[in-house]
């Protein structure tokens, strides 16, 4: 008997979506498992400086204990290349996890200051290497006409969580029961590790280390790459510059953050669902609509300072995130080769995770005056003004040499 058309491969299985049947790998599948446990974290992410807030840290303290997480994630990434070059992205899955929950449960224990920040460090630890393990294994095992529109469902791992939990986590924060999403968080980690133990030990082709500064030297060479390695700091900035202290700001007008939270996250959802496949179709051209957005959506949410404004904007924010999560993730799937790939999808994270160090920490500092509203107020126009300058002055670069 002839095989049954459209059968799966191999060591593949069908994803069924309620947009038809599509294939892929069975380690994309376990690595979405993955994903979406472990960003339950998310809440823990958005939530603590509200729960420091709320205890009487000052504003410093409260993005002290946020900077912790970046500079112990970016202190990391050579380490973490090294790593998954040599034992590869399943290992560095399931180590990423088990470090990150024992962050989430010192977290837990409401303890003193210094153990909020080494805490914090080991969150930032765990999830540096968990991050990139994951996106590095994904881009590896996708077929090349899926590459956006896989991206497309693993972004979805970061938002649900938002949708979720985040409304009612931030409920049970202010009505004194943090526990909640701390219980949530670690619950999430240990699936995260359960799940990347069962992908498959992937055999890719053994390459020599490729050192983190000789593949900036190499990318930022090559005006392509520069163009997105400047393109992944500009999205970490439109959203590092301002959603770590929405709910801040929403206190101090009087709302809720989920009010922009909420929203945002759906419509990203929405978003990655129905049109991640236009990745794949239109490429580099989505960069300016999609960045369009998320500059629209920041300014109205934060200028407008008012519940209705920050649904109107969210909707815009996650309209434009939705799609360039996996925009930009299949562009730099595609720009690399199996020697770079490593070093490269290390590099680009180290560019987006340098903005989530930075931007926190100045609108902290600056809050510490002026308040977080007037702040966040301020990065909108910033977001706005840097996406100008790319579609003016870097995004033509694409397709260069």
């Amino acid at each position: 008997m002839p095989p049954r058309k459209n059968a799966p491969l191999p060591g593949e299985i069908l994803l069924k979506t309620p947009f038809g049947l599509e294939q892929f790998p069975r380690d994309f599948v376990f690595c979405l498992g993955a994903s979406f446990s472990a960003y339950s974290c998310i809440s823990v992410f958005f939530l603590f400086p509200l729960v420091l807030q709320l205890k009487g840290f000052e504003p410093l303290a409260i993005g002290g204990a946020w900077i912790i997480f970046e500079f112990v994630l970016l202190g990391t990434r050579g380490w973490v290349n090294r790593w998954l070059t040599d034992r590869g992205s399943r290992p560095g899955m399931i180590l990423g996890s088990i470090v990150l929950a024992a962050g989430v449960a010192v977290l837990s224990a409401d303890l003193p200051y210094p153990m909020i920040l080494l805490g914090r460090s080991m969150m930032g630890a765990g999830w540096g290497l968990f991050y990139i393990a994951t996106t590095l294994h994904q881009a590896r095992v996708l077929p090349s006409h899926l590459i956006g529109r896989g991206f497309g469902l693993a972004g979805l791992a970061p938002l649900l969580p938002q949708l979720g939990l985040i409304p009612l986590a931030e409920w049970m924060v202010r009505q004194g029961s943090p526990g909640f999403l701390y219980a949530l968080s670690f619950t999430g980690c240990v699936l995260a590790a359960v799940f990347s133990w069962k992908l498959s030990p992937a055999k890719f082709p053994l390459q020599p280390h490729l050192p983190l500064g000789e593949c900036l030297r190499e990318s930022w060479s090559n005006r392509s790459l520069r163009a997105l390695l400047l393109s992944g700091s500009l999205f970490a900035f439109s959203a590092a510059g301002f959603m770590p202290y929405v709910a801040n700001a929403a206190t101090e007008w009087g709302i809720s953050g989920s009010s922009f939270l909420w929203p945002q996250a759906l419509s990203a959802i929405v978003t990655r669902l129905l049109f991640g496949g236009w990745v794949d179709r239109y490429g580099k051209k989505l960069l300016f609509p999609s960045f369009f957005c998320i500059a629209l959506g920041t300014m109205i949410s934060m200028i407008g300072g008012t519940a209705c404004t920050f649904v109107i904007g969210g909707l815009l924010h996650g309209l434009g995130m939705g799609l360039t999560y996996p925009l930009l993730y299949s562009l730099v799937a595609r720009a690399s080769d199996e020697r770079s790939r490593t070093a490269l999808f290390t590099l680009f994270g180290t560019f987006i995770d340098l903005l989530w160090a930075v931007a926190p920490l100045a609108a902290a500092a600056m809050a510490q005056a002026l308040g977080f509203g007037t702040v966040l107020r301020g990065s909108s126009l910033l977001i706005a003004g840097f996406v100008a300058w790319m579609w003016y002055a870097v995004w033509p670069w694409l397709g260069e040499g």
